[in-house]
């Protein structure tokens, strides 16, 4: 008797590898957890995912579509800056995986990034690559910000303060704009 695909079980095993991720970080993401949490077998993950980095690839494009999302609307640079962070201190673990050495290992592509460098070359002319200096800067700005409050490094009554700063910091490095650009 042939076996019964279920058109739902991808779904089922990429929010499975999701919560294991969100609650657990690297450790916890095995494929025999990840079947366990979908209610399936590990073998059935296996046809799906070759293996580990299969999944982590999968999820890290799931992560980058919904920032996506949340970047496309932003009609300037700080704004995608401030959405960016605020996306990254709720999904903390999202954000540490988007960011971490192993999504360096595993792909090159970094569509976010090339989307802000066309959206700031559109606001401010010039070319993408004109502003890579900027946006690294900026990225830059936006993971210390992120790791001073999700380390707790930061009280929370100097939060407003934290938070203040570093939209003064973006401000003040888009309107210096062209002493970031780059000709080469």
């Amino acid at each position: 008797m042939p076996r019964h695909i279920d058109p739902e079980l991808e779904g089922r095993i990429l929010e499975a590898a999701r919560k294991l991720w969100r609650n657990g970080g690297e450790k916890s993401l095995s494929m025999r957890a990840v079947a366990k949490a979908a209610k399936t077998n590990t073998p059935a993950v296996y046809r799906r995912f070759r293996n580990r980095e299969e999944i982590l690839r999968a999820l890290v494009a799931s992560y980058q579509q919904e920032v996506a999302e949340q970047l496309k609307p932003c009609r300037s640079l700080q704004q995608m800056a401030q959405k960016y962070a605020d996306y990254a201190l709720q999904y903390s673990e999202e954000h540490r995986l988007m960011m971490s050495g192993l999504l360096a290992r595993m792909t090159t592509a970094r569509p976010n990034f090339e989307m802000a460098l066309s959206r700031t070359a559109e606001w401010l002319g010039g070319t993408p690559n004109e502003h890579r200096r900027l946006m690294l800067a900026i990225v830059s700005l936006i993971d210390g910000f992120v790791l001073l409050k999700s380390t707790g490094w930061v009280r929370d009554q100097d939060m407003s303060a934290l938070r203040a700063g570093f939209e003064k910091a973006v401000d003040l490095l888009v309107q210096n704009e062209s002493g970031f650009r780059s000709r080469a």
